[in-house]
């Protein structure tokens, strides 16, 4: 269950497409709505042990509930793992006044089913999700969008098509990305937190709401994520992947030029991600979040690796088609059809998917169940 479910309110039946369309105001969460206090002692709600506390009217420290850390419980077991290995010596502080987060990702025709899971994942922490679409045909996300998907979430999106701009240089399409937010967005403050991802990549929300509510954490933070592939059963045995992921408003206005690329570029440089993020949040047993790479039909699946041939970003032998491609799936197999994939358990393992895809497995089965394994596997 997620932890934080403020600002909702009772969610009226909406129009079908609901959008942002012009400018926009920000919520503001005041962070002591957040906490408990027990015996003059301020516990982050959600990690305190709240029973425990309740029984011991004398207790002056706050104890915390498994996979919780910190004086008051507020940090969560990957972000407390991230500070210890860091070996810097952060001072953390709450904050009066919760943080805004503007997150922005992109979607292509090929790759946009993982968005309605990111938007309903992190739906309460993310105060606007910026969505970039690359696809300008009939049936794109923004179609999709006035035929209902996302419904009550939509009030928080701002969608940009951005099909025009996807033969420009990657910095010129990120700056026209910056200038739309600073239209529409009216009270836009320095300590806001800008958040980017590549498509298919679904950070971890707990992390994100401790960004949101305490100062003091260094920055850039970039997120090591679990490297699933085709569905949320199958992980790559020798891969993680570090995005870039969050940092300060502030950061990106004075420092890099308003162009979120630019941290991007340095990462994609020989230096060690540690000579360049402020913070890596995730290791390789608890991670920042998920990349679900290739998990699409099996139809979508062929045009991305096409794509992919085409741009000569991988190279396949085979007949890229719909046997091969159910094949790998089924047997678990890396785009080689060499490497095998390690078989991830639902039941056994921790960070197996998002929470959203968990708590609505009926919704999401392709994701957790592979329909086309082999029997010879279970």
């Amino acid at each position: 269950m997620k932890e934080l479910h403020v600002n909702q309110g009772n969610r009226k039946k909406l129009s079908i497409y609901q959008t942002i369309n012009g400018e926009v105001a920000l919520k503001d969460v005041k962070t002591f709505r957040l906490f408990e206090v027990f015996n003059h002692t301020v516990c982050w709600k959600y990690g305190v042990d709240q029973h425990k506390m309740k029984s011991n009217e004398h207790l002056e420290r706050c104890i915390c509930n498994q996979g919780w850390h910190g004086l008051d419980c507020g940090q969560p077991e990957v972000v407390w793992r991230a500070i210890m290995a860091s070996k810097q010596n952060v001072s953390l502080k709450r904050r009066k006044t919760a943080r805004h987060i503007i997150h922005t990702f992109f979607i292509s025709d090929y790759n946009s089913a993982i968005a309605e899971v990111i938007v309903e994942e992190l739906y309460n922490v993310v105060d606007l999700f910026v969505i970039c679409d690359f696809n300008n045909a009939e049936d794109n996300f923004r179609h999709k969008l006035s035929k209902g998907l996302l419904q009550r979430e939509q009030k928080k999106i701002l969608y940009i098509n951005v099909a025009t701009k996807s033969h420009k240089p990657s910095r010129t399409v990120s700056r026209y990305i910056w200038d739309k937010i600073k239209t529409v967005v009216q009270n836009l403050k320095d300590d806001d937190i800008y958040v980017t991802t590549e498509p298919e990549q679904i950070l971890n929300f707990r992390a994100l709401m401790f960004l949101k509510v305490y100062d003091g954490w260094p920055q850039p933070i970039g997120f090591r994520l679990r490297w699933s592939i085709y569905g949320f059963f199958w992980q790559h045995p020798l891969k993680t992947t570090i995005t870039l992921g969050a940092y300060t408003v502030g950061l990106m206005r004075n420092a890099y030029q308003s162009n979120s690329l630019v941290l991007r570029q340095q990462l994609d440089g020989d230096t060690s991600e540690r000579d360049i993020l402020g913070l890596v949040i995730g290791d390789l047993n608890h991670y920042g979040g998920w990349y679900c790479n290739l998990c699409q039909a099996p139809a979508n699946i062929i045009i991305d690796l096409r794509n992919k041939i085409q741009s000569k970003e991988i190279y396949i032998e085979k007949t890229i088609d719909v046997p091969f491609v159910e094949d790998l799936i089924g047997s678990g197999l890396w785009l080689d059809g060499k490497i095998n994939l390690l078989r991830v358990s639902k039941s056994r393992d921790s960070y197996f998917a998002p929470e959203t895809i968990l708590n609505n497995t009926w919704k999401y089965d392709w994701l957790v169940e592979n329909f086309y394994a082999k029997l010879d596997y279970y």
